[in-house]
């Protein structure tokens, strides 16, 4: 049996944000596709340094930036959740209407924060987060290294993952600490990829798996 962790390990804030068991299947078994347009902001430019340039104008003020990982289906806008609605876009999707939900950082974190916790969906057909279920596998998390995140302001953060971890939601929680040595925060995932340096941020990104009813993958990035 998995061991609970202690609060720096980031395991499962989603037995926080997703409080039950019942939420866990109904995520299991979301078949959805992304509203029209929203692949159209997003699109590839030789003459642009990162290769892509992504249509702020055309998206809402919510959308804070995107995400991408070559060689996935990884291709994401993020959104900010808000204490007062800290899982409306489990549902909502990028343009604020009911739908599969979109990928959103935690309401205790910013865009800017030390450390940054980004919930997706594992959708049915592959899509959303639902490769990042995979980064267990260590031989696909070193193929598929290259996390990149394109922000509003127009910084562009190139990522790498240094640990994963799957973690059961129904026993396991924390408490987001802004402080804590990455190290620690990684320490005991079942797949160390290196040791993380302690400059700069780290993010967790976050998605259900299905080794339990109630499980979670986390992929952590420097």
């Amino acid at each position: 049996m998995k061991k609970i962790r202690k609060p720096l390990a980031i395991a499962a804030i989603l037995c926080v944000a997703i409080a039950t068991s019942i939420l866990a299947t109904w995520l299991s078994e979301i078949v959805e596709e992304e509203p029209p347009g929203i692949e159209a902001v997003a699109s590839t430019d030789a003459e642009s340094p990162t290769g892509r340039t992504i249509d702020w104008d055309a998206l809402p003020d919510a959308v804070i930036a995107w995400v991408e990982v070559p060689g996935t289906g990884i291709d994401e806008p993020i959104v900010q959740a808000s204490p007062d609605a800290p899982n409306a876009y489990l549902y909502d999707d990028a343009m604020g209407q009911g739908a599969y939900g979109t990928p959103y950082i935690d309401c205790e974190c910013t865009i800017d924060s030390r450390f940054v916790m980004v919930y997706g969906h594992h959708m049915s057909d592959g899509s959303a987060f639902a490769p990042f279920a995979s980064f267990i596998d260590g031989a696909f998390a070193r193929e598929h290294d290259r996390i990149i995140v394109y922000k509003r302001s127009g910084e562009t953060l190139e990522l790498h993952p240094v640990a994963v971890d799957v973690v059961n939601a129904s026993r396991e929680r924390l408490v987001i600490d802004q402080e804590g040595n990455f190290g620690k925060i990684v320490e005991g995932a079942d797949l160390i990829l290196e040791d993380p340096v302690e400059e700069g941020q780290m993010f967790a990104f976050t998605t259900c798996s299905y080794q339990t009813r109630n499980s979670r993958t986390i992929v952590y990035a420097i």
